[in-house]
């Protein structure tokens, strides 16, 4: 526990400008002086840099409070960084499912859940043509173009809720259709595929940081372990999804 610690960021005692850095040895020693003089002070000032393991040497001290104290809240601090790193990665094996079904996240279905970041990303890069192109002509019945209506309905309140929350942010005015049509910008396609690859992944962080509950039963994966089984999610692609208290 003391080598582990001393080889750690920890605060050991102050110094003055110009002082040479502490040794390993010196921290050690340190750290050793304080455990045995105060334990519970020793975690006061250490708890966060000690490993789960190293609070075994304090089972010999249950019972007196200010030490089980320390104790319980370096257990609650590792519990829930366990429990963090298991949703993390339940979260992440679903979204592979989800990838590989296709239809969560198809350029239609991400449009759906945030239309204004779709037309800021890619609908308003798109030509007619290839706007006429995603248009679904696969299924004409009556029923499927009410329902695939009344979706595109709800995509379109949801585009302009979010448009004007950014206008009202940014108090700018609205632009007619007119005008924005005039003013489309043109991009090459080099760069619209990085924009649309930008896209999905903002998607998918979205996803794996819970903004997704209103589309997204969550609970069925946060606290599904058949997940557990799946490909988790290694620490460089945590980190790159997830801050420390990011999901919900």
């Amino acid at each position: 526990m003391l080598t582990h610690l001393s080889e750690s960021e920890a605060h050991f005692k102050s110094q003055q400008r110009g002082e040479p850095d502490l040794t390993i040895q010196e921290k050690y020693d340190i750290a050793c002086e304080k455990l045995l003089k105060n334990p519970a002070n020793f975690l006061s000032q250490f708890g966060q840099f000690i490993q789960q393991e190293h609070l075994i040497y304090f089972t010999q001290f249950e019972g007196q409070y200010e030490i089980d104290f320390h104790v319980r809240e370096i257990h609650k601090q590792f519990n829930k960084s366990i429990c963090a790193k298991t949703v993390n990665n339940r979260r992440y094996s679903a979204m592979q499912k989800l990838m590989e079904d296709g239809e969560y996240f198809s350029e239609e279905e991400m449009k759906y859940r945030d239309p204004l970041l779709y037309e800021e990303m890619i609908g308003q890069y798109l030509t007619d043509d290839e706007i006429q192109s995603r248009v679904d002509k696969t299924d004409l019945k009556f029923s499927s173009i009410l329902l695939k209506h009344i979706d595109q309905i709800e995509e379109n309140k949801l585009y302009y809720y979010q448009k004007n929350q950014q206008d009202e942010e940014e108090e700018s005015e609205l632009e007619s259709e007119e005008e924005t049509e005039n003013k489309k910008p043109k991009i090459s396609s080099e760069e619209q595929q990085e924009l649309k690859t930008e896209y999905i992944q903002m998607m998918q962080e979205k996803f794996l940081t819970g903004q997704d509950h209103h589309f997204f039963d969550y609970s069925t994966v946060d606290k599904n372990s058949e997940y557990d089984s799946l490909p988790t999610i290694d620490q460089d692609e945590q980190d790159k999804y997830f801050d420390d208290d990011d999901f919900d």
